[in-house]
């Protein structure tokens, strides 16, 4: 067996290659872990995490947060490829709609080494033979290049697939000190280009949204809109960013940024975990609005992710799915937003909260209770697990004003 080389070099840059070693184990696979945040606000909780580790060394990289042994070798998840086929097979067999897969949520899914490994390709082209729908999230070029282009082309043009390129910033010089490895912004931009099509689900994700580095002036909103427009985005999602509270001061320093105000994101203190901060509501909501309302000239749909702003919100879902093609998608706390909104919903409170999630489901065709049961049991048990946390939230007020706070204000307020 052919020994790979230690050094890859890729659009300029060196990337270390390391042996295999036995890491990443202990990465949950197909689902994301319940959380107060994700479970009643993310559509899209089933994910294929391609690689062990993300080479781009992105000094706000949340996967610190959820890898229980983290790693700085670059390798195929194999078994990831394989519950991913098992499970697409279970659902095509049963004639299930499909339930879109993230790929990925913690690692990039075309860092160089998917010119040695081509494992994203496998799991693109399984996606393929069973037409099961993807969301892909990237802050690669790789995409842009064959065999790669090939699947997505064809993911993309079915509406099988969104691709979701994620910014953070535009300067290129801001962007060194946020994201010192990975290709540059721009460059990610004009890669959707390379595709050659201009009539597919493509989506921008600022994230994180660093206010005042990221587009926050009206002027540099103003163009980011008409750059999105340019290259074919029919959807932008934002991000505020999260930070460990004791590491915000050090970045700010190295943005030149003084004027941001952090308030708390985590909902209480959790022993051995250092309290995540993240940049005030206050500040962020005046640029969302701004941000939606010009995104929405150009006919470039707009949410927030993980934030419950929902009344900048212009999509019947922040993940973007509505762009893919009969795909299924669970219950969160936007429908029930959208259902309080669209009813002209009064009360203060939902005595008779599971049966308003069942009519808010039937509403919106959303996945809730009977029809998750349904599904391969990998999946639907997390799944449930996952709306039990919903129902807590929804039922408790203190949690659901600080993850959904323009639910709150709707139905708690006198």
């Amino acid at each position: 067996m052919q020994t790979p080389p230690t050094i890859l070099t890729f659009q300029g840059r060196l990337y270390d290659l390391e042996p295999p070693y036995n890491v990443g184990k202990h990465m949950p696979e197909l689902v994301i872990n319940v959380s107060n945040f994700i479970s009643p606000l993310c559509y899209t909780v089933l994910r294929l995490e391609p690689y062990t580790t993300c080479p781009f060394k992105c000094v706000y990289c949340y996967a610190r947060w959820y890898m229980k042994s983290p790693t700085n070798i670059v390798y195929p998840r194999y078994k990831a490829l394989d519950m991913f086929r098992s499970f697409v097979k279970k659902v095509y067999r049963r004639g299930l709609k499909p339930i879109p897969f993230r790929l990925s949520t913690l690692v990039d899914p075309f860092p160089p080494h998917e010119q040695l490994y081509r494992f994203s390709e496998k799991m693109l082209s399984v996606a393929s033979d069973y037409e099961y729908p993807l969301i892909i999230n990237t802050k690669s070029v790789y995409f842009a290049y064959d065999p790669i282009k090939k699947y997505l082309l064809g993911l993309l043009d079915k509406r099988l697939a969104i691709l979701q390129i994620s910014v953070s910033v535009l300067r290129e010089s801001v962007a060194r000190v946020l994201e010192p490895v990975a290709p540059d912004p721009i460059k990610r931009l004009d890669a959707v280009k390379e595709l050659g099509s201009t009539d597919v689900p493509i989506a921008i994700r600022l994230s994180p949204f660093i206010p005042f580095a990221s587009p926050s002036t009206r002027e540099d909103i103003e163009q980011f809109a008409l750059l999105a427009k340019e290259v074919g985005v029919k959807h932008v999602i934002v991000e505020t960013i999260r930070f460990e509270s004791s590491g915000i001061g050090d970045l700010l320093r190295r943005l030149g940024i003084t004027n941001i105000v952090f308030e708390g994101y985590s909902i209480r203190e959790v022993d051995g975990l250092k309290p995540v901060s993240r940049a005030s509501l206050k500040i962020v909501e005046g640029i969302y609005h701004i941000l939606s309302r010009e995104l929405e000239k150009h006919g470039i749909a707009f949410a927030t992710c993980k934030e419950g702003l929902f009344d900048f919100h212009t999509a019947s879902d922040c993940c973007g799915a509505y762009l893919l093609r009969d795909a299924a998608i669970r219950l969160t706390l936007y429908d029930v937003y959208r259902h309080v909104v669209e009813s002209g919903t009064k009360s203060t409170s939902f005595s008779q909260e599971i049966d308003l999630l069942r009519d808010v489901s039937k509403r919106y065709s959303r996945l809730f209770g009977d029809d998750v049961s349904v599904y391969p049991r990998e999946v639907s048990k997390p799944l449930k697990n996952h709306e039990k946390k919903l129902v807590r939230v929804l039922r408790n007020r203190e949690l659901l004003s600080h993850v959904a706070p323009h639910l709150a204000r709707r139905i708690l307020s006198s």
